[in-house]
């Protein structure tokens, strides 16, 4: 398989909001130290917010949605590109289109309405079931705050703890347009409570309402951010001690930091997430901010005030956004970059220090250090044995893992270990699902795998890839599980 790059695709200006460009700009950070990729945006979109380091290429105004995905299979080849697409135009017709081209696609979803035909859908709301979705039979589905799409700033933040004592410094941003004026409103609320000293008022590219500015002239307290980038955004969070922000991306940020958050909605793909936020205490109640005036905001913002204890509205931000949904993105991707070969004597040392990793060595049934000239005899042996399948997994080209079956008499055994660059992106799991289907295209005996009772991550990995529960066996001195795999595609 030759080496994947990705297309990110989304639009954004002040008519449709940034949203939707915003997340890939996320997820681009994320994956810029380790895949190579490129913007795909439509001539109307505001191409200002995206870095100027970033490749981008602009779809003629000419070209309109139905016709988009003939235009990329003109100018990308299909098999080069894992697509990544965000935004409400993006249907079912436009995935299936694209699907029958032959790309990898990755769908990031807020509604739950549309047949999926994409490869993963990528939906961070907590508020969908997979039960909600309808979809083709491999659409894999990454459901839940788990999969948050926050820049790395964020993502680091969540994983601190933080006390909130005090509450005179507020945090206001409703997104790149505000077509509502929210903002002023918030901001006119704050400026009549006597415990707020000072308000960070963030503005996005397509802000056009000049009547902030006004307000920002008359006072000290008021300071205006406009185009900051993501570390300058998360200082100035950090910075506040309550926020008023709907229920979006900026939201999933603030709870990355930490404190009381005044939230609502004002347009359909912010209701599911408020709801479950509200019903977990994680943000206070908000409701619809349509309806708001600069009264609204000044009761809602008094009553949070006089709460005074925040500790568990922080504890349940901190539960529900862990910091980890990096390496879990990033597996999202490099599932659809697996491919195997054969190993061969130019293995050798990378299977050895495999191996020999600390987690690997706990994990074996003989945790004792492998040296070099043992390692040697058992590797020439297993690559040169014909009832060994041994195989070296790769992600995207790069050496990432060892899939080893055994095949006897009876029955198959399965060894597997992950290179710890990609531990946490449960690769394991798709190492797994992938090398069983490679097996079973040659083989009939089913495989079983021994598993150390105390090896919970193992356990999980072949759960997930379909392994069902066998025996129990006490394996060189360990209590052990067995867990069975049995050809799905025998009789079909």
């Amino acid at each position: 398989m030759s080496k994947r790059k990705i297309i990110f695709r989304a639009d954004g200006n002040s008519m449709m909001g940034l949203g939707h460009l915003y997340r890939l700009l996320s997820l681009a950070e994320m994956v810029q130290n380790s895949i190579d990729f490129q913007f795909l945006v439509h001539e109307s979109t505001l191409q200002d917010i995206i870095p100027h380091t970033y490749n981008k290429t602009i779809i003629p105004k000419a070209v309109d949605i139905k016709n988009e995905p003939d235009w990329i299979s003109q100018n990308f080849v299909y098999n080069e590109y894992i697509i990544i697409v965000d935004g409400y135009q993006f249907k079912s017709s436009y995935q299936k289109s694209l699907k029958n081209k032959g790309y990898k696609i990755i769908y990031i979803d807020d509604l739950a309405e549309d047949y999926m035909y994409a490869d993963v859908v990528i939906n961070h709301s907590a508020a969908f079931k997979e039960s909600d979705y309808k979809k083709e039979g491999y659409t894999q589905l990454a459901l839940g705050t788990d999969y948050a799409l926050l820049r790395p700033e964020f993502l680091d933040l969540a994983c601190k703890n933080r006390l909130i004592d005090r509450i005179d410094t507020a945090f206001v941003c409703f997104g790149g347009a505000d077509p509502f004026h929210l903002t002023v409103m918030a901001v006119k609320a704050l400026l009549d409570l006597h415990q707020i000293k000072k308000i960070n008022v963030v503005l996005g590219g397509a802000y056009l309402d000049r009547e902030i500015f006004t307000l920002a002239s008359t006072t000290l307290k008021i300071e205006i951010h406009k185009n900051i980038s993501s570390k300058e955004i998360a200082e100035v969070m950090s910075s506040s001690h309550i926020g008023i922000v709907p229920a979006s991306t900026v939201l999933y940020e603030l709870c990355s930091v930490k404190m009381p958050v005044l939230s609502g909605y004002y347009i359909e793909n912010q209701k599911n997430i408020y709801k479950e936020f509200v019903e977990k205490n994680i943000i206070f109640d908000g409701g619809d901010f349509r309806t708001y005036t600069t009264e609204h905001f000044k009761i809602k913002l008094q009553a949070i005030i006089s709460e005074k204890s925040y500790v568990s509205y922080l504890s349940n931000q901190k539960a529900i956004i862990d910091g980890k949904s990096k390496a879990r993105l990033l597996g999202l991707i490099n599932q659809l970059n697996i491919s195997f070969k054969t190993a061969s004597e130019k293995d050798l040392i990378t299977v050895l220090n495999w191996s020999n990793d600390t987690l690997v060595r706990k994990n074996s049934f003989n945790s004792n250090p492998i040296l070099l000239e043992d390692h040697k005899k058992w590797f020439f042996k297993k690559i040169k044995d014909k009832q060994t399948l041994f195989l070296i997994a790769l992600i995207n080209g790069e050496s990432a893992g060892v899939v080893r079956f055994e095949i006897g008499e009876e029955r198959t055994t399965i060894g597997i270990l992950v290179d710890k660059k990609f531990r946490g992106q449960k690769m394991a799991t798709a190492f797994l699902i992938k090398s069983a289907e490679l097996y079973f295209s040659k083989y009939k005996l089913p495989i079983f795998a021994y598993i150390k009772k105390d090896n919970f991550a193992s356990l999980k990995s072949f759960q997930r890839a379909g392994y069902r529960y066998y025996n129990e066996e006490i394996v060189d001195g360990s209590n052990s599980y067995i867990y069975r795999l049995d050809n799905k595609y025998e009789n079909q």
